[in-house]
């Protein structure tokens, strides 16, 4: 009986690579069997940590960054692009998800009095549209106001050359940040041109060495 016993419990080798139902001690299942779990993968957001907050300045600056970022995930397409009424599902179901990344991108990288101007908009399209239309105007006029204030500068015999020099290089950024960048002979040039009349045959001479490098390149 003992060895009757021992015969009837002991595992066949087909058996002992059959794994076990995890839910059940006492069944086994087949190796054909597998249990894949119920689970959806969220797509991944941009990562806009490193997008300087919009504050209603530098638009064309944060334009650029935010369009590189929705650029690289594949998604801004929808920043001028409408759901299309023969879109197929599929179609839908891409544009929906683009549209979702592009506007959560855009609101969330805005000042929080912009943020609420800009939230109640369900398109990314009408968002970015409207922003090119206020803010590069806005930003034409500036540009222009910047350009005169550089024209119309000129250096006085009352201020150390050195502090005045330092502002005519603060306008230089000026310009800079508006993406606006002049040749570098020119800057030389009208800063000379610049320098107040007790400095004539100093300016004379450097005008002169000006001239020479000019030619030589």
């Amino acid at each position: 009986m003992a060895n009757d016993t021992l015969e009837t419990t002991a595992p066949t080798e087909s058996n002992q690579n059959t794994p076990r139902d995890p839910t059940n001690n006492n069944t086994r299942v087949p190796e054909t069997v597998q249990v894949i779990p119920n689970a959806t993968f969220a797509k991944p957001f941009p990562d806009i940590s490193k997008i300087e907050v919009f504050a209603g300045e530098n638009f064309k600056r944060w334009q650029e960054r935010v369009y590189s970022v929705l650029d690289m995930h594949g998604v801004a397409f929808a920043l001028t692009e409408s759901l299309s009424p023969t879109a197929s599902e599929k179609q839908i179901e891409c544009w929906i998800h683009a549209n979702k990344v592009c506007r959560h991108t855009i609101i969330f990288t805005l000042l929080n009095e912009l943020f609420d101007v800009y939230y109640p908009y369900k398109e990314s399209k009408e968002i970015w549209g409207n922003m090119i239309l206020n803010y590069t105007a806005e930003d034409a006029g500036k540009q222009k106001f910047i350009i005169g204030k550089f024209y119309r500068w000129e250096m006085t015999e009352d201020v150390e050359v050195k502090v005045q020099i330092n502002e005519y290089h603060k306008l230089l950024e000026d310009l800079k940040s508006e993406n606006i960048t002049l040749p570098e002979e020119f800057v030389t040039g009208l800063l000379i041109e610049k320098l107040p009349p007790s400095w004539n045959d100093y300016k004379q001479q450097l005008k002169h060495k000006h001239k020479q490098l000019s030619l030589k390149r």
